[in-house]
């Protein structure tokens, strides 16, 4: 790729194919030579390429599988409001018992033994996309919120799918704005960056998903050296992916149902 017979200079697009090993022979050599020239972007990419591959070595079936009903946010606290209704503190206790036990058991649920099957490369895609770009002070997005309009517009075209960036402002986020990325075999991908009360940052990555097998149920994944965690799901070849750092993994659900929610309304207008 070439302007006026020279090379168009490395963007964030291309480290991104580099990455995923999307990048054609001479752009692949293009973008060598400038991580040779670049020693902090280099070691910071090398390691998340070694990072994919640990990820894809040791992470499997068990590891995608759904999350239990029981789990749900909304079934945990139908619960605990019924107890509540009927004065029964036995009951709460139980059903505080339950909490605790069954998400601790579900975290433990998530460790995968080795030589499972890799992880699905759009949650892969996922949580490096929010590892690389949360960390980002200078230019965490390349769209920023105040023009949101345009942003939603120049994506729903890129993926050609209509878009909405959900309004995560009740449970505390506010929307700093996205970015397009590129996803496995080139398929563009789009990443909506918020940020939280103390400045912490979630993002939400959506991309066409054919590779089957998964539904609409919530799933988790996470990079456990990192502490990042994902809830994801596909919906209608469609996938999507809520990751954040350090959050709580019931406060990261709750995002994750909303956005799911708001996601199933703007589809059914």
């Amino acid at each position: 790729m070439t302007v006026n017979g020279d090379p168009l200079p490395v963007g964030e697009d291309d480290l991104q194919g580099w990455l995923d090993g999307h990048l054609g022979q001479e752009r692949h050599a293009r973008v060598e030579a400038w991580l040779a020239e670049n020693a902090d972007t280099a070691t910071r990419f090398r390691a998340m390429a070694t990072q994919r591959q640990a990820l894809r070595s040791s992470l499997g079936e068990r590891y995608a599988a759904p999350v239990p009903a029981r789990l749900r946010v909304a079934h945990l606290l139908t619960a605990r409001r019924q107890s509540r209704l009927h004065g029964l503190h036995r009951i709460a206790a139980v059903a505080a018992w339950l909490l605790i036990g069954g998400v601790a058991g579900w975290a433990g649920h998530g460790l995968v033994p080795q030589g499972a099957t890799a992880m699905r490369p759009m949650v892969a895609e996922a949580l490096s996309a929010h590892r690389v770009f949360a960390a980002d002070a200078a230019r965490p997005v390349e769209v920023a919120a105040a023009q949101e309009a345009q942003l939603v517009g120049w994506l729903s075209n890129r993926l050609g799918r209509p878009l909405v960036a959900p309004d995560l402002a009740p449970l505390g986020y506010s929307l700093l704005g996205g970015r397009l990325l590129a996803g496995a075999a080139g398929d563009p991908a789009a990443q909506l960056m918020y940020a939280g009360p103390g400045a912490e940052r979630l993002t939400v990555y959506l991309r066409a998903d054919r590779a089957g097998g998964a539904g609409t149920e919530f799933r988790f994944a996470e990079m456990p050296a990192q502490g990042v965690t994902a809830f994801w799901w596909v919906d209608r070849g469609f996938g999507f992916a809520v990751a954040a750092e350090g959050l709580e993994r019931v406060m990261l659900q709750r995002v994750a149902e909303s956005v799911h929610r708001q996601v199933a309304r703007s589809q059914a207008l």
